[in-house]
């Protein structure tokens, strides 16, 4: 799934190390300052039925005490990764993004139950998937 292929290019691209400040699709209640990704459901796309080509998104979300930390770090991960495209997210990667856009704009969503600070982007990808047994 792309949230988490997103993850892993996180941490290739030096935002934090998986599983210690990076999550996917849970965001545990420690530790205060992370980053987690979520696969999002995106609109399905006509050709997909029989193209290698598919439609999804990906919300990332940034949790940290400092207001203008998390807001800093969540504006740092747009923009390295927006107009992202022609590539695939890392190396083991079984897809590629052929498109990326802004779904929703980074925003800060306000502060969690202990008081740390969220901020969230999602992204909506074009990718192109292989090795499909029934897809050209």
């Amino acid at each position: 799934m792309i949230g988490d292929e997103f993850a892993k290019f996180l941490e290739s691209e030096g935002f934090g190390v998986l599983g210690t400040d990076i999550f996917h699709n849970f965001q545990p209640d420690s530790p205060d300052n992370c980053i987690t990704t979520y696969n999002i459901n995106a609109p399905v796309l006509a050709e997909s039925s029989s193209l290698s080509v598919d439609n999804c998104c990906v919300q990332v979300m940034v949790r940290n005490k400092n207001e203008e930390l998390s807001k800093t770090i969540l504006r740092n991960i747009h923009l390295n990764f927006i107009g992202f495209g022609g590539e695939k997210l890392v190396p083991s990667s079984s897809m590629t993004i052929t498109e990326s856009a802004v779904d929703t704009n980074p925003y800060s969503i306000g502060k969690d139950e202990k008081g740390r600070n969220e901020c969230t982007v999602t992204y909506r990808l074009r990718v192109q998937t292989f090795n499909n047994k029934n897809r050209l």
